[in-house]
């Protein structure tokens, strides 16, 4: 980004005018003026710019705002980049006289020579407002699109402006770029010398190579050849070739003899049938469903005649023949004959025979023996047609029949009033209703109705399920349509590029060490887009949230040691989060979020899902997948009688059948497995092993989630206020007053935050935490929230009432019931985890009684009061009660739990200074767990 002395020094130079230039500093200052728009149609992206200093840029737009932005980041003439930077007032003169309209361009861009802003948009669009708006938008003879009022606008500011089409996006080199990003990383090893003179020997000797006989005969690495491509010591142009391609890729020496290759070796062009446009008066032609007919041809503009709307535009040529050439255009009697065109009629010999006989007469009139009449006709089904195949369809016969509609212009009036009105509503009425309340419409106005299957027929094809039934109803029974990858595979081409994550409740009943039914587990998924192949999963009782996906990314990263490019997620509030949106600024990840109501935009994680439920889900003992429908599940069959297996067991059925059996099995579409398909792109695209990201104690620590906000003040005497209570390390006795530091927790222990203090992290101690030693975060937060509705609850019964005022105050001083079930939820998960290296973060952090399902103490117990009287002076220690103590404390009636760990504090020996090796160790009062927990307990 460029200094503020820079800057100035580039209004000096560009002789910008006073006005643009505090434009152009409240650009840079606010930034986007609008948050990010949401569009049904619109896949919105977050890219993280190195270029603007880690900022985010967002894009509304995956195929036409995104790739400006990826190009201009990757370019070396951008030196910023501002999306959505102001608003601005135009007045547009028009046919019914001025209108205000509001613009807000997509892109403002620095350049060393001159400031831009652009606008982007697709060509339909831009099509139907320079055929709307002519005196606003128009194409020039370059082919460059202009908005007036815009461009003199900035003109007027020193500012360039620029209305852009998305056609003009390099596809080819876009693909290429996000293909080669991870060799122009500054982490990426350098080349040895060797190799790159071995490289240079072989291309001097046979001039050109194909890339997989390099590296299958040759012996060189895909990582070093693609690297020295970007380095210059080969050659491929990436504006021309695909190089993910590599199948067909072929490596030159240089530029000469890539373009002398391209000369002397093209494939001879295949003679294929195809339309030619004719531009002549009188000639008709078709655009989005419109048929225009030209009035008067030029030789660079043509005017037309829109023969619906009887109005005339002028067009440039260059403009019809590029949209001609992309096939958004098309001879109005080739879509005529198209639409009637079907393979039937194709292979009739005796449709074809007549065709042929009828070419046969238009190229021998003489000796044709028709009428010229007849003749005529002929010549204007193939005007402007000059494939043969083309001509011939045209000249098919085809009895289509009488389709003139026989039905009276009233009763289809009344017809289309109903539909409108009743059949077409929310309340989704039935054929037979909206019949009985057409024909009463019709008796009251004397009206002959149609007859039922006459009504019936008619109203299947006006049917609007929208309008009915709903969007998500219309989406799921609408057709699915072609999607373009411009270049570029929608799931990707690498492995870790593009990775879909999503969640969702798992359909089983699961048990505990102690509680019977710990309810359902929600499960995270994250599978990689180009391989079809699962990446990482997370198991847990709680809900959906930004925690699920943090823990996610955390596996991710422990089983691959690397993290994807880009992920793809639904419009969820957890994938929205600034825990989330901070760690993909952090390294660099692209978030991509698909459109709403849209599912087959994550097919991938979507189907994979759906497989998990079919092959491991329904085949367990518990699952509900009955429960669908529950009116035919028997008392004997149903799944809360049949639980068997705990979550850790579900972790190892998933991590099995995942990373075992799945990704081994023939994709269809590889034909091959997963896994072979992966050692097939690692050999050929290369490993990238210097993208690799270790699992350490520094990833576990950003994969810890905030506390509320991402940073806290810091007060020298009592430490960091969160969730209620103040937190302690003695580091931060040395911080200055208002000085903040960034807070995160540790989901598997409640008494203790890390603190971010001047770039180092440390465990801080929660003050007067002392029964909150063992308890997990979720717990907590849970109990928390129970508490302050019932201090909610006794406040609205009576606010001054000294009873209420005394039961508040209990609540507060005393532990409230803690729920046995939640307790054993997280036991689960806390075992499985520990297990798997995935709990907390630090050594230091190790919680003692995370194992122990049960650590409630009754209230007005020793430990309460001996916490409540000691405070915080020393260290003490936990030690099991012995039996004949428990038995003196054995209420009057007998009814003591024996089953339950009761503890009583003693005075521990006085650490020593090398009792905590770490600095991390804060000295606080901790506890031992009295008996450990065994595998037999949760298989």
């Amino acid at each position: 980004m460029l200094t503020d002395t820079e800057l100035e020094q580039m209004f000096a130079e560009l002789k910008t005018p006073a006005a643009g230039r505090e434009l152009i500093r409240r650009m840079r200052s606010k930034g986007p003026v609008r948050e990010l728009q949401y569009r049904m149609t619109g896949v919105r992206t977050r890219l993280v710019s190195k270029k603007m200093g880690g900022r985010a840029l967002y894009a509304e737009s995956r195929t036409c705002e995104f790739p400006a932005i990826y190009i201009r980041e990757q370019d070396h003439i951008t030196q910023e980049l501002w999306p959505q930077p102001i608003t601005i007032d135009l007045t547009i003169e028009g046919r019914k006289g001025s209108t205000r309209v509001q613009h807000t361009p997509d892109l403002f861009a620095i350049e060393p020579d001159r400031f831009i802003v652009e606008e982007w948009r697709e060509l339909p669009r831009l099509m139907r407002l320079a055929e709307e708006r002519p005196h606003s938008f128009y194409r020039d003879e370059d082919g460059k699109w202009h908005y007036i009022q815009a461009e003199e606008h900035f003109k007027d500011l020193g500012i360039e402006y620029r209305l852009c089409c998305s056609d003009e996006h390099p596809r080819v080199l876009l693909s290429n770029l996000m293909f080669l990003e991870d060799y122009a990383l500054e982490s990426t090893p350098v080349v040895s010398d060797e190799v790159r003179a071995r490289l240079t020997a072989v291309l001097s000797e046979h001039k050109r190579l194909p890339h997989l006989q390099l590296v299958v005969e040759h012996g060189f690495a895909a990582d070093h050849i693609f690297q020295l491509i970007l380095d210059g010591v080969a050659y491929v142009d990436l504006h021309e070739t695909l190089v993910r391609e590599t199948g067909q890729l072929i490596i030159y020496r240089d530029e000469t003899i890539a373009r002398a290759d391209a000369v002397l070796n093209r494939d001879p062009e295949a003679a294929l049938p195809s339309s030619a446009l004719v531009i002549s008066s009188g000639q008709r032609f078709l655009f989005d469903g419109v048929r225009y007919e030209v009035v008067l041809p030029g030789r660079t503009q043509i005017t037309v005649l829109n023969l619906e709307t009887n109005k005339n535009s002028v067009l440039p040529m260059a403009l019809v023949q590029e949209l001609f050439n992309k096939q958004y255009l098309g001879p109005a009697a080739a879509q005529k004959a198209e639409k009637g065109t079907c393979t039937d009629a194709i292979l009739n010999a005796k449709s074809l025979g007549d065709a042929l006989d009828r070419l046969d007469a238009l190229h021998n009139p003489e000796a044709a023996g028709v009428t010229d009449r007849t003749l005529r006709r002929w010549r204007e089904r193939t005007k402007g047609l000059n494939s043969p195949q083309e001509q011939l369809d045209a000249l098919m016969t085809r009895n289509p029949g009488n389709t003139t509609s026989r039905l009276p212009a009233d009763a289809v009036k009344l017809a289309e009033k109903v539909l409108e009105e009743w059949h077409n509503t929310a309340k989704c009425p039935t054929k037979q209703s909206s019949y009985n309340t057409y024909v009463t419409l019709c008796s009251s106005g004397d009206t002959k109705p149609m007859s039922r299957s006459a009504f019936y027929k008619w109203i299947d094809r006006h049917e609007n399920v929208a309008a009915r039934k709903g969007k998500r109803k219309a989406y799921q029974d609408a057709p699915i349509p072609l999607t373009y990858d411009f270049k570029h595979p929608v799931h990707g081409v690498l492995p870790h590029e593009i990775c879909y994550c999503d969640h969702t409740i798992l359909n089983i009943f699961l048990k505990g060490s102690a509680v019977e039914d710990l309810g359902k587990p929600t499960i995270t998924l994250m599978v990689d887009g180009s391989l079809s192949k699962a990446r990482a999963f997370y198991l847990s009782y709680s809900p959906a949230s930004s925690t699920s996906v943090l823990m996610c990314l955390r596996d991710y990263v422990r089983r691959n040691n690397r993290l994807p490019k880009i992920l793809v997620l639904d419009n969820g509030k957890e994938f929205h989060s600034h825990a989330l949106l901070l760690f993909c600024s952090l390294f660099g990840i692209t978030i991509r979020w698909r459109r709403a109501s849209h599912p087959r935009d994550s097919t991938i994680v979507e189907r994979m899902l759906g497989v998990t439920e079919k092959e491991i889900i329904q085949q367990l003992d518990g699952n509900s997948i009955a429960m669908k429908d529950p009116r035919m599940v028997s008392s004997t069959h149903h799944p809360d009688k049949h639980i068997r297996w705990t979550l850790p067991a579900l972790h190892g059925v998933f991590e099995y059948f995942l990373f075992d059996v799945h990704c081994k099995r023939i994709h269809p579409r590889f034909g091959m497995s997963p896994d072979d398909q992966e050692k097939r792109q690692l050999l050929e695209y290369g490993s990238r092993s210097h993208v690799v990201v270790r699992y350490d104690q520094t990833l576990k620590l950003l994969t810890a989630p905030h506390c509320g906000p991402a940073t806290r003040v810091i007060d020298r005497k009592r430490g960091v206020y969160a969730d209620g209570m103040w937190y302690w390390h003695d580091r931060l006795a040395l911080a200055e007053k208002g000085e903040e530091c960034e807070v995160r927790t540790e989901l598997w222990r409640m008494r203790i935050l890390y603190v971010c203090f001047r770039g180092n992290w440390y465990v801080a101690q929660a003050r007067d935490g002392g029964r909150l030693e063992g308890r997990y975060r979720q717990e907590f937060e849970l109990q928390l929230r129970e508490e302050n509705r019932a201090r909610k609850t006794d406040a609205q019964k009576d606010k001054n009432s000294v009873e209420n005022s005394q039961k508040r105050e209990r609540l507060w001083r005393d532990p409230a019931e803690w729920d046995e079930r939640l307790r054993d939820q997280l036991s689960e998960a806390y075992y499985l985890y520990e297990k798997l290296g995935m709990a907390e973060v630090l050594p230091e952090a190790k919680n003692p009684m995370g194992g122990i399902v049960d650590i409630s103490t009754g209230k007005g117990s020793e430990l309460d009061m001996l916490y409540a009287v000691q405070g915080e002076p020393g260290v003490y220690v936990a030690r099991e009660i012995e039996p004949a103590e428990v038995e003196a404390n054995a209420t009057a009636d007998g009814n003591t739990k024996p089953k339950k760990v009761k503890l009583k504090a003693e005075p521990a020996t006085p650490a020593g200074p090398n009792s905590h090796p770490s600095s991390l160790q804060q000295p606080v009062r901790t506890a031992v767990a009295p008996a450990a927990v065994t595998d037999d307990d949760y298989f």
